[in-house]
């Protein structure tokens, strides 16, 4: 029987109850499909900077020693540095930079190389550039990944944390991306993906991913994995690697999830909130609960996949 309040060891059944009571399940469904990236991260702006990360990070965190620690927030870029490094890349483009936290870190790492971050949301490009304003080899503007304002192989990397699975067409951005590298170019991504299609997963998984995506505006839903390999070699692409990195951020979901409890512990504030405070700001409760239950390494139905495509 599912308890008044979420515990620690909430169950899929549970969790659903728990979103079932203060969102109803219709109200969040339909918004399933619509464009909504632009106003879910502007209204969500303040409780990333608040709950998420001081330094404005929008992704999530890797912690491979099963502990959350706000430095695995720097893992993605680290790794995009090798990246650099390996193909000796003197332009760099950044699709979906959020705030600017990965090219931030990386235009400082490597002052030689020109690092450009496009977004599509108005504030996070703002608060991007302000910081950017002192490094010279870094510049942020608004772009849309779908069709970047870039020449054709102009750019040695493109990299892109947490951002692609909001993409409508998963064959029209990764023909725009494969359009703008050079020959040897590469493209890494680090991204939420479904491991088989939706009608794989009982009804009551089904719920959960499809209430996680919504409230997290992933629009028609985290593409299948296989799928989207299979497009982006139809491409022209090469994979050159590919790493499961689900256990790696289940330490950041559950400090997440820990958040979503606090919510859902408290009836009449809960209500509250909804009514005070933006509505897709309030609804990263309902991810925040359900994530580590849909992402869980045995019985999970997304998983986090760390990515390196090559132009031949």
């Amino acid at each position: 029987m599912a308890t008044d309040t979420p515990t620690d060891g909430v169950t899929l059944t549970e969790a659903l109850a728990f979103v079932e009571r203060y969102f109803p399940r219709d109200r969040v469904l339909a918004d399933y499909d619509r464009e909504l990236t632009i106003r879910y991260y502007t209204e969500s702006e303040p409780g990333y900077r608040k709950y998420h990360s001081l330094q404005d990070c929008v992704h999530f965190a890797l912690n491979e020693d099963g502990r959350f620690d706000p430095e695995g927030y720097y893992a993605q870029p680290q790794y995009v540095s090798a990246q650099v490094q390996a193909v000796q890349a003197a332009q760099v483009l950044e699709v979906g930079c959020g705030k600017g936290f990965n090219s931030l870190f990386l235009a400082q790492q490597h002052p030689t190389v020109q690092f450009t971050g496009v977004d599509l949301t108005p504030r996070h490009v703002q608060i991007a550039a302000r910081k950017a304003a002192q490094i010279p080899n870094l510049v942020f503007r608004r772009g849309d990944f779908n069709q970047l304002d870039v020449a054709d192989q102009s750019v040695d990397l493109v990299f892109g944390v947490d951002c692609l699975c909001h993409a409508a067409d998963s064959r029209r951005v990764l023909t725009e991306l494969y359009r703008v590298l050079r020959s040897g170019g590469r493209l890494v991504v680090f991204d939420g993906y479904r491991r088989a299609e939706l009608a794989a997963f009982e009804p009551e998984m089904q719920l959960a991913m499809q209430l996680t995506e919504v409230a997290m505006a992933v629009r028609h839903g985290f593409p299948v994995l296989a799928d989207w390999l299979a497009v982006a070699e139809s491409v022209g692409f090469t994979l050159m690697e590919q790493q499961d990195q689900t256990q790696a951020i289940l330490p950041n979901l559950y400090a997440v999830q820990a958040l979503a409890k606090r919510y859902f512990r408290r009836p009449w504030r809960a209500k509250l909130l909804q009514w005070v405070l933006p509505k897709y700001l309030v609804r990263n409760a309902i991810a925040g609960l359900l994530l580590p239950l849909v992402c869980d390494a045995e019985t999970g139905a997304f998983s986090y996949q760390q990515l390196v495509l090559a132009v031949p």
